[in-house]
């Protein structure tokens, strides 16, 4: 397949939902050199949990890896499979919860990047997710995944958060870390979402997320 150049979508084409998540997780690349290794490590196939528009898949399939991108938003898969047939990329698709995962094969490599076992409802949802994702790793397969580190509070002696911002079709949306909350058995992490128009007219709204704690 020759490879075609990757247009800047317009705006209106674009979900708010992929709008955002490629704002606060489009951009965040420090794991990338892990999941790279990792995968020329156990060639024959990568899924990719929790893919989301393709942070992790598109850059492991331009490296000329099989991957199969798993989500449950259709709204985020669908922009994933948009990028990489613009990039003539082959990139398998599945939308389906993790804990529900049927793929109908086995892979060596199996990975969740960012906070994926962190939003599987508690303990019972992770063991459901572990055991669908034991039955599709091959006998010596490998399932990697990440987990956030709890010990945190945004200030703390540490510089304030920088805004993640995204520009397109000169609208700004900036997500900005105001708050982590860290209890007993979850981390409720906030946002504070802005959209800024051509015109300069400003809509800002509150985000948050709860996350298990392990």
């Amino acid at each position: 397949m020759s490879r075609r150049q990757e247009m800047t979508p317009d705006r209106s084409e674009l979900a708010e939902a992929v709008i955002w998540h490629d704002a606060e997780h489009g951009s965040y690349a420090a794991d990338i050199a892990l999941w790279e290794r990792l995968a020329a490590e156990h060639p024959g196939g990568v899924v990719d949990l929790g893919a989301g528009t393709g942070r992790v898949t598109l850059r492991l399939a331009a490296m000329g890896h099989e991957v199969v991108a798993v989500d449950r938003d259709p709204e985020l898969l669908g922009a994933l499979q948009t990028r990489a047939a613009a990039r003539g990329l082959g990139v398998g698709a599945v939308c389906c919860d993790v804990r529900e995962l049927d793929l109908g094969s086995r892979y060596p490599l199996i990975v969740a990047p960012m906070q994926l076992l962190h939003i599987l409802g508690g303990a019972e949802g992770r063991r459901a997710a572990m055991s669908a994702v034991a039955e599709h790793l091959t006998p010596e397969g490998r399932f990697c995944a990440a987990l956030l580190d709890d010990d945190y509070e945004v200030g703390g002696g540490r510089p304030d958060p920088l805004p993640d911002v995204r520009e397109i079709d000169d609208w700004i949306y900036s997500s900005l870390p105001t708050e982590i909350r860290i209890g007993r058995r979850e981390i409720e992490m906030k946002r504070l979402r802005q959209r800024v128009a051509p015109d300069g007219a400003l809509v800002e709204a509150p985000f948050a997320i709860s996350l298990d704690r392990f």
